[in-house]
C-alpha cells in the first residue's frame, strides 16, 4: 500500500453568508445549517449526521464591510464551539460588540492514507 497522501479521499465543507441580524441569506453543504443570534455572538449547528471535530476542521471567515458601517469585524471562536456547532463573535474595532455580516467556510478534507 503507498504512502502517497497527495490525493483527496473525502471532503465536508459548509459555507453560508449571514446577515447582521442573524440569518442566512444563502448557505451550502452536506445539510442545513441552523443560526441564533445573541449578544453578538451567532451559534450556527450544524447537520447533526455531519459534524466536524475541532481539532479537523479549518474555519474561514469574511466579514462584509460595507462603507455605512466602517470597523465591523467578526471571528471565529474557536473555544466556545464544538462538533456540531460554530461560534462567531461581531465585534467592533477599538472594543464593543457589533452585530455585523459575514461570510463562512468551515471545512475537513481527508487525505488518503
Amino acid at each position: 500500500m503507498s504512502s502517497d497522501t497527495s490525493f483527496v479521499k473525502k471532503q465536508l465543507v459548509y459555507w453560508a453568508q449571514v446577515t447582521a441580524a442573524g440569518a442566512f441569506t444563502a448557505q451550502a453543504g452536506p445539510g442545513l445549517m441552523t443560526l441564533v443570534l445573541g449578544g453578538s455572538v451567532y451559534t450556527v449547528t450544524l447537520a447533526a449526521n455531519y459534524t466536524i471535530p475541532l481539532n479537523r476542521r479549518y474555519v474561514c471567515v469574511t466579514t462584509d464591510n460595507p462603507l455605512a458601517t466602517p470597523g465591523s469585524s467578526v471571528t471565529y471562536d474557536h473555544a466556545t464551539s464544538a462538533a456540531g456547532t460554530a461560534v462567531f463573535t461581531g465585534a467592533a474595532f477599538g472594543g464593543g460588540v457589533l452585530n455585523t455580516a459575514f461570510h463562512f467556510m468551515i471545512y475537513r478534507i481527508e487525505m488518503m492514507p
